[in-house]
């Protein structure tokens, strides 16, 4: 005998099997102009192993799902309006959370979804470090109970004084910008896509001074030191970590390598789906320097070669699958580069270098042999302005190299003389036989390049 199917009394309210089982809530209503809105679905899962009385019990998760239904339809009919576009129906980690719905379902479509996922996980204390707790007091506040001074200021409670960095510090005005950014989008996306009636406590962000602009390079006493701690970890990681040093590659560009996009025969290397400003899907083709190529003639390897083979050799032999891996030859995540660059700095006692840091050093040194559209052409960054403020020349350097420029200059013009002398003192025959001479040995010397 066949179960009997659950029902429940209340319009708009379904039971669902498919999938996870729960009470769905669908309530749709006419305006007097005539016009057709709905609520989206509002979802309550039931355990078929519950007990009695628990909140996912089928019995207790049906009559919260009638007592949903009603509600809304009562305040629509008193209101013309459901109660959950109200700001009073909502706890910002309510909101937090559908937002993340969306963004998981896909209908969140932008350049900073990974930016954003990470930072609502931090708010809802779905994260890890220093956080993990998230922020309860002020999530589980209503809506319109929200002021401003809840996320910034020096009152106790407020998220700028509970917010703290990977070493558990206060952190800083950029790391909550960052954030509170985030949560603005969510108000705002509340307010014109969900139609939640609500005032945006972050309409404006206000006394944030953020200089994201820095200077900080990674020295060559400092890159000995960090290697040397970088040994405790996977060699894919170690790998990674100085390839990125040498090509000035981002972090997401270097995991994401494959090696089919590695030319041995070009010593090129294809980096994909790297970071624009216009959000959209850009490649670019750096140059392998000799100390990446070097790393990827060794990954590339064949297993069981009893000779080591050169890149022009490697040319010719097919090869699939991501370029850097962990042991268990599972592509290579980012954060396990951050976190490994991280431990290594704290082990040799590097003080405030980023993963990021790399990138700075090498475009610094690029920038010091190579014309700034070449060296931007190699860091992928599409204006000068920005690669420019990546390019952290040492002052006393530039100097030395003004110093030699202007001494070699000078010294230009002491050979010139001396040649032109040395020619004004010859006799007029010997003369044009020295012109002569010189046009022919130029000659010979660009023919020779």
């Amino acid at each position: 005998m066949s179960k009997a199917k659950q029902t429940s009394a209340v319009p708009g309210v379904y039971y669902r099997e498919d999938g996870q089982p729960r009470w769905e809530v669908k309530v749709r209503w006419t305006d007097k102009k005539g016009n057709r809105h709905h609520l989206r679905t509002v979802r309550y899962p039931v355990n078929p192993k519950a007990q009695t009385g628990d909140v996912d019990h089928i019995t207790r998760a049906r009559l919260d799902a009638e007592a949903y239904a009603t509600r809304e339809r009562q305040h629509i009919k008193t209101y013309g309006k459901p109660h959950a576009a109200r700001a009073d129906a909502w706890t910002l980690r309510a909101l937090l959370q559908r937002y993340l719905e969306d963004l998981d379902a896909g209908q969140i479509r932008h350049k900073a979804i990974r930016t954003e996922r990470s930072a609502i996980r931090t708010m809802l204390g779905l994260g890890k470090g220093q956080n993990a707790k998230g922020f309860p007091h002020l999530t589980d506040k209503w809506v319109g109970d929200l002021e401003y001074t809840d996320f910034v200021g020096t009152q106790p409670h407020s998220l700028q004084q509970k917010l703290k960095d990977r070493e558990g510090n206060p952190a800083g005005a950029g790391a909550l910008k960052r954030l509170l950014t985030v949560v603005r989008g969510v108000f705002v996306r509340a307010q014109n896509d969900w139609q939640i009636e609500l005032v945006n406590p972050l309409q404006s962000i206000k006394g944030l001074p953020v200089s994201d602009e820095r200077e900080r390079v990674i020295t060559d006493t400092e890159w000995e030191k960090i290697t040397k701690e970088l040994k405790q970890h996977e060699q894919g990681t170690q790998d990674a970590i100085v390839f990125a040093r040498f090509t000035a590659a981002r972090r997401s560009e270097v995991v994401k390598l494959d090696w089919p996009d590695i030319d041995f025969s070009r010593k090129t290397a294809r980096l994909r789906e790297t970071k624009s400003r216009a959000g959209k899907v850009v490649e670019r083709v750096i140059p392998l320097p000799a100390a990446a190529l070097s790393i990827l003639v060794r990954r590339a390897q064949p297993q069981g070669s009893k000779r080591t083979k050169s890149a022009e050799q490697l040319a010719g032999i097919e090869r699939e699958g991501p370029v850097f891996t962990s042991d268990q030859g599972e592509r290579l995540r980012a954060d396990t580069i951050t976190q490994a660059w991280s431990r290594a700095c704290d082990r040799a006692g590097v003080k405030g270098a980023r993963f990021h840091d790399l990138r700075h050093t090498r475009i610094t040194e690029l920038g010091r042999f190579l014309s700034a559209a070449e060296a931007a052409r190699v860091s992928g960054h599409t204006d000068l302005a920005t690669f420019f403020r990546y390019f952290n020349p040492d002052p006393a350097e530039t100097g030395r190299k003004i110093d030699a420029m202007e001494q070699g200059q000078r010294g230009d013009a002491n050979a010139i003389r001396a040649a032109a002398k040395a020619l004004a003192a010859l006799p007029p025959d010997d003369f044009a036989a020295a012109i002569a001479a010189a046009i022919e040995m130029r000659g010979r010397s660009v023919a020779g390049r």
